[in-house]
């Protein structure tokens, strides 16, 4: 029988984080799911670290060739069986009621998707933001209300996977991830996913976003901010999102002032993580 909710775990090197997230998924309070782990031709133990988890919901796929990060997040979410999907970084962590509180608001059929708020961690657990997330998105909203935010802060305001449910169907019929946006995958796959219905945004952080020195978010660089602008400008400029002239215009300063204020945060997360660690 087929679970109603399929949480996809693509992974490579995390063997010192995926015991941490996999028990955070195992956690939870929704009893019809299951996980599905894509090991991406790791050589850092991961293999062990799943080996070391024995429970019936667990799936897990070995890959010998290493594919490029959305290839692998696209191939785990083939895998998946469930009506439902999540999406969880290997880094990651989701609460107890996390799949049950979203599984919920699923039911409505007009709805694509559901996000929630999420906790920034730092590498060892320690909280450094709580609550974070959707600005001017708590609620039901439509794509075009969702597009216009993140091109008037120049971010993603849904959130990360952890944050995020949506329908398998509706993932099907937008083609999946588009490895070819790398840094902007997420944003990218669900502001079209929401072409196909509307979004409630949950004021709970449901789930928690790991930030330390290995996560891919963490670096940021010259090549990811040209694409980043590249992608706000497409968005900027699609038809579909009903963006207003002022707003275009507006895009690339506004990319450009998220991306230093990103930047800052996570220098200044740094220190906060030393001192914890201190």
């Amino acid at each position: 029988m087929k679970p109603h909710i399929s949480v996809c775990i693509p992974v490579y090197q995390g063997a010192s984080t995926l015991a941490a997230t996999l028990r955070s998924v195992l956690a939870s309070e929704c009893a019809d799911f299951e996980v599905v782990i894509r090991d991406n031709g790791s050589t850092d133990g991961t293999g062990d670290v799943i080996a070391g988890f024995d429970d019936p919901r667990i799936r897990s796929i070995r890959s010998e060739e290493t594919l490029p990060l959305p290839a692998n997040w696209c191939a785990t979410v083939e895998q998946a069986r469930g009506e439902l999907i999540k999406v969880v970084c290997a880094d990651d962590l989701i609460r107890p009621d996390c799949l049950a509180s979203q599984a919920t608001l699923m039911e409505d059929p007009t709805l694509a998707l559901v996000a929630c708020r999420r906790d920034f961690i730092d590498g060892n657990g320690n909280v450094l933001t709580r609550n974070a997330g959707l600005p001017g998105l708590l609620g039901r909203h439509g794509v075009s209300e969702v597009a216009r935010v993140a091109v008037r802060f120049g971010i993603n305001p849904v959130g990360e996977p952890a944050c995020v449910m949506f329908r398998r169907r509706d993932y099907d019929a937008i083609g999946g991830f588009d490895g070819a946006i790398v840094f902007a995958m997420d944003i990218d796959a669900w502001l079209r996913i929401l072409t196909r219905g509307d979004m409630i945004g949950q004021p709970e952080a449901h789930a928690a976003f790991r930030m330390w020195t290995e996560s891919f978010s963490s670096s940021h660089n010259r090549q990811q901010l040209g694409e980043h602008l590249r992608f706000l400008k497409q968005v900027a400029n699609d038809p579909r999102y009903e963006i207003p002239t002022v707003l275009r215009h507006l895009a690339p300063a506004a990319a450009h002032v998220s991306w230093h204020a990103w930047s800052a945060r996570q220098w200044l997360w740094g220190r906060r993580s030393t001192s914890h660690a201190g």
